[in-house]
């Protein structure tokens, strides 16, 4: 076996434990000693999606697909990267092309729910979703898919906790453990993540880990991510202990947190994409909770408590989970903004002479009950425009699908505009600066570009819901000064959008001091919030039974 070969050979078993960047390596160096072959570019190519690293595998994989252009798995994993990269039109062409030759083809199944959820057309992805559990009742995959992007549309909780439970309640059998012996050490949190790296998720987290107090707390990283980036380095650095656990088993992962006697184990994904529930389900912490990174109870019956505010979970929703509810003063997060962005914008409608609506929201948000509301804007200040920016609006059958919808409303295309994936982070915080006012999304609020929205100086309109997901924005714009834009019933949403062009000195003025109100507010107080974590956490220490 010459040198290439043995490198090829290494690549394989590199992949199958899991080892995606030193794999990504090893391809690479055969590929550029000339070795081009069906399996070394179809290797090379899925190697490079689990790394994140999505333009590279859509490359690679095409190549593979010269050499077998019938491979249905090089075709669907080609899927799963158009869908990566912003065009979830070609992914459902890719699908339903293979599902034609192989109605039974899981995975194309299961990227065909994800490609239609991104195109807005969420009740058709989750069909599509069930049909996949049909067919792998078991595969955790799906179910968090299924899962997670039912809250897109989600109104009744009780409906959406009884789907939760049914699919996830069983899903733990270990025993709860004792509290351990602490003496006078401090007490253990383990934080588990695959988002310790520029996601938003991190701009949530960072400030509460770096303000714990470490004469009470020692605190633990437990990070699952196989593309770690310069923003996990960052994380490194603020916990006492980073541990990557990314190529560990369940098994392997509770094996070290038990090793680590962690006192509390707190999730922070759910059912969001590349969650390790399944650590959790080996209980190897005595409390285990639930925060932050996902708008629903998880349904399992190993996560002992959910930490939300009062205004997110009052006090009749706490039937909509099957966790503990733990209640902080709003809001339940602290962000953390970019350490660089761009000046505050001045108000475009001052030079456009119409006001600008917006949204950054993900698509997956603009439920058609969101049409219904920014159509009913839109008639209600007839001379204004839509700004919508997202992923998928990079694929331009997404930005027609858009506007026919629209135009069934009786909005003209022409009002719209569209902007999809912006590569960095000052391009993507410039844009703001192309809206006057934020439309929210209704019934699964935005977090980070609300958030991010109003750093900028852009007010955000919200819709008020039942559930968590329906009132993040609620917490959000009260935790600001700006409750009064949280709207209780569509008509006051559209009411409230009306009376801006009313007034567009005062709405310059908000802009102009926006970002000084929202930096001295309790959403960019980590040490608040921290502080009433560490609460928390003692109050669950003190209860454990």
């Amino acid at each position: 076996m010459d040198h290439l070969d043995s490198r090829a050979a290494e690549g394989v078993s590199l992949a199958g434990a899991g080892h995606w960047v030193e794999a990504a390596k090893a391809c690479a160096e055969v590929v550029a000693g000339g070795r081009s072959d069906y399996r070394i570019h179809s290797l090379y190519g899925s190697v490079l999606m689990r790394c994140g690293r999505y333009e590279d595998a859509r490359d690679q994989l095409g190549v593979a697909l010269l050499y077998s252009p019938e491979s249905i798995e090089v075709r669907n994993n080609l899927a799963a990267t158009q869908l990566k990269l912003g065009e979830p039109c070609l992914t459902e062409e890719t699908c339903r092309a293979i599902l034609a030759e192989c109605p039974d083809y899981l995975p194309a199944w299961a990227n065909l729910g994800l490609a239609l959820c991104h195109q807005g057309r969420v009740p058709e992805g989750l069909e599509a979703m069930q049909r996949a559990i049909e067919l792998s009742p078991d595969d955790p995959i799906l179910r968090d898919n299924l899962l997670l992007n039912l809250n897109y549309i989600a109104t009744d909780g009780q409906d959406l906790a009884f789907v939760h439970e049914a699919l996830c309640g069983d899903l733990g059998r270990s025993p709860k453990k004792p509290l351990p012996n602490t003496g006078s050490r401090r007490i253990r949190i383990g934080y588990v993540s695959n988002d310790f790296k520029s996601h938003s998720v991190s701009f949530f987290i960072a400030g509460v880990i770096r303000a714990h107090s470490r004469s009470a707390f020692e605190v633990f990283c437990y990070s699952t991510t196989p593309a770690p980036d310069r923003r996990t380095e960052n994380f490194r650095e603020l916990a006492d202990h980073f541990v990557d656990l990314s190529n560990c088993s369940d098994v392997e992962a509770a094996q070290r947190v038990e090793a680590d006697q962690i006192d509390i184990l707190v999730d922070l994904g759910g059912h969001t994409s590349g969650n390790r529930l399944g650590i959790f389900a080996l209980r190897p912490a005595p409390v285990q909770v639930s925060y932050l990174g996902y708008p629903a109870t998880t349904g399992c019956s190993f996560i002992d408590y959910r930490v939300v505010d009062a205004l997110t979970d009052p006090e009749e929703n706490s039937s909509f989970s099957t966790e503990r509810l733990v209640r902080l003063t709003p809001p339940f997060l602290a962000y953390l903004p970019h350490s660089t962005f761009p000046a505050t914008a001045q108000l475009p409608a001052l030079a456009n002479g119409y006001l600008t609506f917006g949204s950054f929201n993900h698509s997956s948000k603009i439920s058609d009950d969101t049409l219904e509301l920014w159509s009913m804007v839109l008639t209600k200040v007839p001379d204004s425009r839509l700004f919508l920016k997202a992923r998928a609006f990079s694929d331009a059958k997404v930005c027609d699908g858009y506007r026919e919808r629209f135009s069934q409303r009786g909005i003209d295309g022409a009002r719209l505009s569209f902007s999809g994936f912006t590569e960095g982070t000052q391009e993507h915080l410039a844009a703001y600066g192309k809206i006057d006012i934020a439309l929210d999304t209704f019934p699964y609020n935005g977090t980070t570009t609300t958030c991010e929205a109003l750093w900028m100086g852009v007010p955000v309109i919200t819709l008020v819901g039942n559930l968590h997901a329906a009132r993040v924005g609620y917490t959000l714009l009260t935790s600001v000064g700006l409750g009064d834009l949280a709207a209780t019933s569509a008509a006051d949403y559209v009411a409230l959008a009306a009376t801006f062009p009313e007034d567009l000195n005062h709405l310059a003025n908000l802009r102009r001091s926006l970002q000084r109100i929202v930096a001295s507010s309790a959403l960019c107080d980590p040490s608040r919030l921290t502080l009433e974590l560490e609460t928390a956490y003692r109050k669950m220490l003190e209860d454990h039974v």
